[in-house]
């Protein structure tokens, strides 16, 4: 039997849920119902469901954070969101995070049902969690291509997807194949020789643009990645 747990803060649309569902067609079991994300989490480690059909927004953890942090914990839990906050940015965000759909409230029961049993087919395949991993990243490098010119670190890189510094750290070079700041440094380089080669900007004025506070810092660091400073590219593009 296939593993199910279900979240949401409202008991009457946990109590839909479980009236909606076909339980013995699709095979599922209930494991247990939360009424928050911290209790969603700890259903999730300790019964470790195949599926979890949660709201987006309640109290504790967000069903961001806790989709995040399964993934992390490496459990390859899939996940419906069910949700009345029909926003683009939490669709784009679940969706990017490894959530196989996003339904607004109140849920309808075929497209339950259609959601079901793609995620019934994806169980029948071992590529889920990779696919996962490299959804986070590109969710990642995504975050790092829209705010190069902005200070950008591991930790907030890693707060933006809802992970720890250190499983993106290692996530980031299994997945890329470059530590996270050779990949922040590879993007400010070469959107600086795009900036280079329009004559309107200064040398410093592209310093700044692509996160160098320190002009001379970042020419030193073109220079190691060219073999030849920012003036001298300009000369010859």
């Amino acid at each position: 039997m296939v593993k199910v747990v279900l979240a949401d803060d409202e008991p009457l649309a946990l109590t839909l849920l479980q009236h909606i569902i076909d339980w013995k067609r699709f095979g599922l079991t209930l494991s247990g119902c939360a009424k928050n994300g911290d209790e969603l989490y700890e259903m999730v480690l300790s019964f470790q469901p195949e599926i979890v059909i949660t709201d987006i927004r309640m109290p504790g953890k967000s069903g961001l954070e806790i989709i995040a942090k399964t993934l992390e914990s490496g459990l390859p839990t899939h996940f419906i969101i069910i949700s009345s906050h029909t926003s683009f940015e939490y669709a784009r965000k679940a969706i990017q995070l490894g959530a196989e759909d996003f339904l607004p409230k109140p849920v309808s029961r075929t497209e339950l049902v259609k959601t079901l049993n793609l995620v019934l087919e994806k169980l029948k395949t071992p590529e889920h969690k990779e696919e996962s991993y490299r959804k986070l990243i590109q969710t990642a490098k995504g975050y790092i291509d829209l705010n190069f010119d902005k200070h950008l670190t591991l930790d907030s890189v890693a707060s933006h997807v809802y992970v720890s510094s250190s499983y993106l750290s290692t996530l980031f070079k299994k997945e890329t194949g470059v530590n996270f700041s050779e990949y922040v440094t590879n993007v400010r380089m070469e959107n600086a020789k795009r900036l280079l080669d329009n004559a309107e900007y200064t040398i410093t004025q592209i310093s700044d643009m692509v996160g160098y506070k320190d002009v001379k810092h970042f020419s030193s660091v073109f220079q190691k990645y060219y073999q030849m400073s920012p003036a001298q590219y300009r000369k010859i593009g």
